[in-house]
């Protein structure tokens, strides 16, 4: 297994529903999301997602100007699929703001 052991970063400032792109794929390699931080403006329902269509966190209900820090880890929160973007769903169109650190893996 080959890892890129370089934080790289990726924000996003999604207002609508559905999926937003966070990381755009790398051809043969998986993202492994090692921080992330989310902080949304009205009531809203998120997760991250491989490609936009596989589940790769839980869905996580969060209040009116609420969000959520993961804390750095060394195995990673979720990772996607190899070749796939990382992407953020939300389930309202509300201003949300969007910070991962993440490293590239080949397995």
């Amino acid at each position: 297994m080959t890892i890129n052991l370089l934080a790289q970063y990726g924000f996003a400032t999604p207002t609508s529903s559905g999926n937003t792109t966070i990381v755009a794929a790398v051809a043969g390699y998986r993202i492994i999301v090692s921080q992330v931080c989310v902080i949304t403006s009205a009531a809203n329902s998120v997760k991250f997602q491989s490609n936009g269509t596989s589940d790769i966190s839980a869905l996580m209900p969060l209040a009116a100007n609420g969000g959520f820090v993961l804390p750095y880890s060394d195995l990673g929160w979720m990772q996607t699929n190899i070749g796939e973007s990382l992407t953020f769903n939300m389930s309202t169109g509300t201003s949300t703001g969007v910070q991962v650190v993440y490293a590239l893996s080949s397995n």
